[in-house]
């Protein structure tokens, strides 16, 4: 009798599972999610996408100066891995729920950013919570039929985060501190920095100085600790470039003439031209 209520249990669990299973179809406002790197920080948002099915959007379906999910079903989340400002105001990292509120008559509509993130639409949202109001002037778009979250305008610090609706857009401007990261990378990989990666971590650090025109007294002393690890062609590239950022352009001569000749040398032992020459000849032109 036992062994038959056992039986019976398993049989109700699996046939449990297998209805709920069964349960999942599609559904009207499909979930999203879209990632994005802006500098070293990485920008995500996660929501679901309502379309517009004929109906009429913005004044009607989402009506004007309510609060709005910014989307369907549960709240639109969005992250940030680092501090980074939206609509030039401050914001910490970390997850919020993302409200908007609309209006036909209005000349900007306003943006919300509130820590409560685990509610459906906006049945959780309590203005106590809100970390950040910002104000986005709507712009007349093409029909955009499934309401999308995208990027554009990408730089090394900052971008725009664009939500799409229906004939309607607007847009945020999103700016990270790329240079005040990229330093504390440098900082942390270089006291981490082993006899087996030296050459490539200093070699990289003192690439950065080079492209950010910044540090590059500091970027001249790496890319010598660099080569003083191990001499490789590529490397007295860089040294060029530092040199040439340094205004000390009759060094980067020198040393793009000896990135040539270790260059050449190392693929001529494996009997292949060396690819870069001419790119080293270009780059001594322009520091000439």
């Amino acid at each position: 009798m036992k062994k038959m209520i056992r039986i019976a249990a398993m049989l109700l669990i699996v046939g449990v599972t297998s209805n709920a299973i069964a349960q999942e179809l599609p559904q009207p406002s499909p979930k999203a999610k879209v990632e994005q790197r802006i500098g070293l920080t990485d920008v995500t948002v996660e929501y679901s996408r309502p379309s517009v099915k004929g109906r009429e959007i913005f004044g009607k379906l989402v009506p004007d100066d309510k609060l709005w999910r910014a989307g369907a079903n549960k709240n639109t989340l969005i992250t940030f891995t680092d501090d980074v400002k939206v609509g030039g105001q401050a914001i910490v990292a970390g997850t919020y729920s993302m409200f908007v509120i609309p209006s036909t008559t209005n000349p900007e509509w306003t943006v919300i950013f509130n820590s409560e993130i685990d509610g459906w639409g906006d049945g959780k949202y309590d203005k106590a919570n809100d970390v950040l109001t910002v104000g986005a002037e709507p712009k007349n778009i093409v029909k955009q039929e499934s309401m999308q979250f995208s990027f554009d305008n990408l730089k090394d610090n900052s971008g725009d985060l664009i939500l799409s609706w229906d004939k309607k857009a607007i847009v945020l401007s999103i700016e990270v501190d790329v240079e005040k990261k990229a330093w504390k990378n440098i900082k942390n990989a270089m006291a981490q920095a082993t006899d087996k990666n030296k050459a490539s971590v200093y070699r990289n650090a003192a690439k950065y100085t080079a492209s950010s025109k910044k540090k590059l007294k500091e970027g001249l002393g790496w890319i010598n600790e660099s080569i003083k690890a191990k001499e490789y062609w590529y490397s007295y590239w860089v040294k060029a470039d530092v040199q040439h950022a340094m205004g000390d352009n009759a060094g980067a001569i020198e040393s793009a003439k000896k990135a040539i000749e270790l260059g050449e040398a190392g693929a001529k032992e494996k009997g292949k031209p060396f690819g870069y020459k001419e790119n080293l000849e270009k780059a001594m032109a322009e520091y000439k």
